[in-house]
């Protein structure tokens, strides 16, 4: 009994290991903007996403206000006002920059995309 049961246990697994699709990769971009009114100036920094593949938006964290992913060239390929607004939105292979929205009262914010190919 033991034996069939090691046997049908083989068997499954070797079927589902045929059976799982190929797992993809997945890219983190991070963006930070501060606002500073007093000196009227900004500083933004971040992680650069870069997509080796066409993809698509999987996770969105502190996206409270938006935000915008803006390639190379500076040309906006996504302006969304809430995180759940990008979920599943497509982005072509390349090298984006992340830049949060800020609010007039909070004049920071920081922003995670991660997006799976």
């Amino acid at each position: 009994m033991r034996t069939v049961l090691a046997s049908i246990a083989a068997i499954a697994f070797t079927g589902a290991a045929f059976a799982a699709p190929a797992l993809a990769g997945t890219v983190t971009g991070t963006g930070s903007l501060v606002m500073k009114d007093s000196y009227n100036s900004q500083t933004h920094w971040g992680r650069q996403l870069v997509l080796p593949a066409d993809g698509k938006v999987v996770r969105v964290m502190y996206g409270t206000y938006g935000f915008s992913i803006v390639d190379r060239n500076g040309n906006t390929v996504g302006d969304f006002l809430l995180p759940e607004m990008a979920m599943g939105a497509e982005i072509p292979a390349g090298e984006y920059q992340i830049v949060p929205y800020v609010c007039e009262k909070h004049r920071h914010h920081h922003v995670e995309v991660t997006v799976a190919y």
